[in-house]
């Protein structure tokens, strides 16, 4: 391959980079296509720090083009890999709080399965003593002792009666509802928590999902043009049912927690509609990609926990196994 075809490819992956600066800005509904650029962003930016190596391990000026714009990525989207791990242990105290997709915990897999879910989370539980529980793809039928949380608000989207939504809190529940999103089992609810004297609202939500399943062939899924045309359409449902989210709490002047499976990762129009508002967790004490599902190994970070600037983010975890397709995330906040 002669360097001429690979400054040629180098420059694709250059022009794609700076498209992708254009998706967290321009609205899917006036752009659907674009929007898809949003899952491919990272792996854009891993090519382009691939390129820049190349030049620079050959001392040729061509490195310069790939460097300046993965800086001017990172001064964009903010940093996307964080180097720092907290290795202290966290402090006693404050407000524990895990979100976890529980793909219906694994609902129909043999009784030794479910066993070791039931397990898991139990072992969870006792590691780590969260204080709320925001569950995704919440199903009736599980494993799972939650005993340990006496105040449950848990919904499922009419007319949808697989798949819901779970607030699960040791705090009092004092207030409770659900937004629900138009023709679809994804969905986002509330709970408003009194803690002390004071009233949090902790969202669980659970944007539009893409549909499609990775361990299964393109064309057994319609081909390559329906999957375009499928995660368009999603992208386009995810905006609108992040505009109702954002109207919906901009109507409440408690201190909020957002939480949840936000199909979509942290180059997005949804993104960066939230964290026009709130700050993102991970961004205070995460560490690494923070990925919380692998789409064919390709590491995305689609679960988030946001709030409102004023609550310190104390501690913030992404746990490196589960059961489920995604991995539960737990953030500590100062009480």
């Amino acid at each position: 391959m002669t360097r001429n075809l690979i400054f040629g490819l180098n420059i694709l992956a250059l022009l794609l980079l700076l498209l992708s600066f254009l998706v967290p800005l321009i609205a899917p509904d006036k752009f659907p296509v674009l929007a898809l650029l949003s899952l491919l962003t990272l792996p854009i930016i891993v090519l382009n720090f691939f390129f820049a190596v190349y030049w620079l391990i050959r001392w040729d000026r061509r490195f310069f083009l790939s460097a300046v714009l993965l800086i001017v990525a990172h001064l964009y989207f903010g940093p996307f890999v964080l180097g720092r791990k907290n290795d202290k242990l966290p402090p006693i105290g404050g407000i524990k709080v895990l979100s976890h997709n529980v793909h219906l915990f694994d609902r129909y897999a043999d009784q030794a399965s479910k066993n070791k879910i039931g397990k898991e989370y139990k072992q969870m539980i006792e590691a780590h003593q969260p204080d709320i529980l925001c569950l995704q793809e919440y199903s009736k039928a599980h494993m799972v002792d939650f005993s340990q949380y006496p105040e449950q608000f848990i919904y499922f989207n009419p007319p949808f009666k697989l798949m819901g939504q779970a607030i699960l809190s040791r705090y009092p529940i004092v207030n409770q509802g659900s937004l629900d999103f138009k023709d679809t089992a994804n969905n986002a609810i509330y709970a408003d928590l009194l803690i002390g004297q004071d009233t949090l609202r902790v969202y669980n939500v659970h944007l539009q999902s893409i549909g499609i399943n990775p361990t299964e062939n393109i064309a057994d899924q319609g081909g390559a043009q329906q999957i375009k045309a499928r995660i368009s359409t999603t992208f386009v449902k995810q905006q609108y049912q992040v505009e109702k989210l954002m109207e919906h709490m901009a109507q409440s002047t408690y201190p909020k927690i957002i939480t949840g499976d936000f199909n979509n990762t942290a180059f997005s129009y949804v993104y960066r509609e939230i964290t026009s508002v709130y700050q993102d967790a991970f961004q205070s004490q995460g560490h690494g990609l923070g990925a919380t599902y692998y789409f064919n190994r390709l590491p995305l970070r689609i679960d988030f926990v946001f709030s409102d600037s004023a609550l310190e983010v104390l501690d913030f975890e992404t746990q490196e196994k589960s059961l489920s397709d995604h991995l539960p995330i737990i953030v500590q906040f100062k009480q």
